[in-house]
Parts: C-alpha cells; structure tokens; sequence
C-alpha cells in the first residue's frame, strides 16, 4: 500500500506522509468513491486532540464541502467515540483525524463505515487508486459544515448503562481524544494526564508512557487505566504495579465470553503464552497479521466473540466491532466486581513468555534478507520467536523476541539488532 498503513494514512506533518497534496488527493478520492458506491452525500469527522487537526480537516473540507459532501464535525473525540456515533445515527462513513499513540508532530486519517467498523483493505485499496488517478471537474453543488458534538453523548450514555461497578481505579487520558469522555462517565474517579492543548497528546502519559502511572498504582494501591492518543487501547496497571498487557486481558476476558470449543484471534506478536493457558481451556488462538482491522476480519472468520492485540486493542463484539479502551476497562471493572477477585488471582493460570521489543530508525523499505531468515528458522526450531518487520504507522523497523528466559530473549535481541544496524 503507498499512501494507507496498518492504521490509516499515518506521518508526520508537512512530511510525506501527510502533506496539502496527499491531503487534497484524499479528498478528490473521497469525492470519487462517494459517487461511485451511491453514498448519502455526509461524512461524519472526529479528530483527537492534536494542533494540527484543524488544518487537516480544513483542506480536505475544502474540496468535499464544494462538491457537495456535507460535513458533520464530532470535535475531539476517541475514535470507538467515532465508531460508535456512525453507526447510531447511520452515517456511510466517517473520518477519524489521528495518530493515536505517536508524539504530537505525527497525525492521520483512518475511516470507519456504516456499522462503526474500520473500512475494508478493497476499500483503501480503491481510494489509493482514485488518489493517483482521480480529476474532478467543477461543479455548481455546494454543502455545507455543522458541530454535532451533542451526538456524543449517546456514545457516553452507552458506557454509563454497561458500566456496573464503582470499584476505584486511576485513569491515565494521555491527554488524548478520549479525556472528556472520560471525565463524563468515571465522574467519582481519579483521573490523570487530561487536559490537553494541542501538543502534550501521548507526552510522558498513556499506554505507551506507563511508568507515572504505575507509581501511582502502587502509592495509592490502586488498579490503573492507560489510554492511547485516539482512546482505542487500553494497558492496565494492578494495585501492586503490575503492567497487564492486552494478551493478559484477553486471557481475563476469555475465561467470560469465551467457552470450550470457541476461538480467540490474536496476532502474530500475541504472547505463546496465551496461547497455551487458552489451551488449557480448550480455547483455540488464532494470529491474524498486526493491526485490530486484521484481528476484527479474521474473527469475523472464525465466529470469534473475542480479539485483540498485546498493544492493548481489545475487540468484544458483544459491545463494539472496534477497539475500544474505555468499554475494556468497564467490562474488566465489572468482572472484578461480579467475582471479588483481584487482577493477579484472575490471572494465576497464565503462564508467560519473555518478549523484548526494539526499533530501528529507518526511512528505507526493508526486507529480510534470505540469510536472516535462515537464521530465524533456526531459532524457532529452538522455541524461540523472532519477529522483524517494517511498522506500518512509523519509520521503523520493529524488532520483537520472545522465549521463555529472559536474559535469552534481551541478548538474541541485541544480536539482531547489531546485525541490521550492519545492513
């Protein structure tokens, strides 16, 4: 794909990745692909909480609004916010203006449809190719642009029914889209890394940033939530600091929506461990390629309830066909509450693998070499996991290694991690 990642058009501002050019390209393809599939002529937008959003809505408005395609503007919002908005008030498509957990200067695009999911990869597929080949011709047919940030709160109204407990937790906004959502429903709650100006988003907070977070936990022996930029992950941090990752919620998860028989979908980064304690339960793991729009797919596939990555996107189609950290965090704070249980007791059948992550700047595309590859097979044919891969929303290779000693996996990871600096 040239222009769409694993999440969307994803860069940094006024760089390739997200320029007025490749901006006003989208909107032309957009124009394109509503009058080719019939679409009522609306698109509902949202956008976290970064600077630079009004300047990307602005150009692309300018293209749509003249030829015709109104414009309803959500405000900051999470994405499953988006999602969730789409498909209640029966919008054909919506546009989410984010970069979820990168830093400020980064920002993208991704697009729900009509049912609140992430549009199909023939979807993006189509708009790429309209992007590079589509001119439009001037029409007398204008729209226009309205706020319909009131429709939010059937969103939050949403939560506020399924959420059952009052347990106390910590919330960390990483100042991000979700952060007024947040503050409407966890109203007798501490929340954390909520007031955003436009370039804090993500900054020594959130998922990705847990370590303030954990402190806190551990000071007021409370169990944490972190949020990502765009409010579709979730990390969870227990009362004694514990960092619970995704494939640790959704081994939790499973044991409440999942029976013998029943298929969960991770991805190819999800924890052999979790794939083996689901085992136990008869449960069958099944890894889709990265990106919560592949996990979504491929349980459509195999019927599965349940799915998610180790980044924290949890997907429970009982609720939502999209990622959704504050809907995780509720129904996590409603199974605490139903059992009595603490996050460590729920979690005393899961047995863990060690995984070791690392990035390499690169701008370049890569490719594994056929002697890197020879050397990865022999690792696995020892149990040992080895994932290098291009990141499909930074410019970086991701290294990954996972074995069941730790000390292992950090010095077979520095290893490769010489041997590409080389390359």
């Amino acid at each position: 794909m040239k222009y769409f990642g694993t999440d969307g058009i994803r860069g940094r501002l006024n760089k390739s990745g997200i320029n007025k050019k490749i901006l006003h390209s989208l909107a032309r393809a957009l124009v394109k692909f509503y009058d080719k599939h019939k679409l009522n002529k609306v698109l509902l937008v949202g956008n976290d909480s970064r600077k630079s959003s009004d300047y990307i809505l602005s150009e692309i408005s300018t293209i749509l609004l003249s030829y015709g395609i109104s414009i309803d503007n959500l405000g900051v919002c999470s994405s499953p916010a988006l999602a969730y908005t789409t498909r209640s008030f029966h919008y054909p498509l919506s546009m989410m203006i984010s970069a979820s957990h990168n830093p400020s200067e980064y920002n993208g695009i991704k697009f729900f449809n009509s049912l609140g999911e992430k549009i199909s990869l023939d979807s993006e597929k189509e708009i790429e190719q309209y992007m590079d080949n589509t001119r439009l011709y001037k029409r007398k047919e204008y729209a226009s642009m309205k706020s319909v940030k009131n429709h939010i709160n059937t969103y939050i109204n949403y939560l506020k029914e399924l959420k059952r407990s009052n347990l106390p937790v910590i919330i960390d906004c990483a100042y991000g889209g979700a952060s007024d959502i947040c503050k409407n429903i966890f109203t007798n709650n501490q929340i954390i890394n909520s007031t955003y100006n436009g370039t804090n988003i993500n900054h020594m907070a959130g998922c990705t940033n847990i370590e303030i977070l954990k402190k806190k936990c551990i000071e007021k022996h409370l169990i944490g939530f972190a949020l990502d930029g765009d409010g579709d992950r979730l990390i969870v941090v227990s009362e004694t600091g514990e960092i619970i990752s995704g494939d640790k919620i959704l081994y939790i998860l499973s044991r409440y929506f999942l029976k013998s028989g029943d298929v969960c979908v991770g991805t190819i980064y999800s924890n052999i461990g979790l794939e083996k304690s689901l085992q136990k339960k008869n449960i069958k793991l099944i890894r889709s390629q990265v990106g919560d729009k592949n996990v979504y797919l491929n349980m459509g596939k195999n019927n599965s309830l349940l799915g998610g990555e180790n980044s924290g996107h949890i997907i429970i189609k009982q609720y939502s066909n999209t990622g959704d950290g504050l809907l995780t965090a509720i129904v996590l704070l409603n199974i605490l509450s139903v059992t009595s249980h603490s996050l460590n007791e729920l979690l005393k059948d899961y047995c863990e693998y060690y995984q070791i992550y690392d990035n390499i700047e690169s701008n370049e595309d890569f490719k594994l070499s056929n002697e890197l590859k020879t050397i990865i097979k022999i690792y696995e044919l020892m149990g040992i996991k080895i994932i290098i891969r291009k990141s499909g929303t930074e410019p970086v290779i991701r290294l990954m290694v996972e074995s069941n000693n730790e000390e292992k996996s950090k010095n077979i990871l520095k290893n490769f991690k010489f041997l590409l600096n080389l390359l």
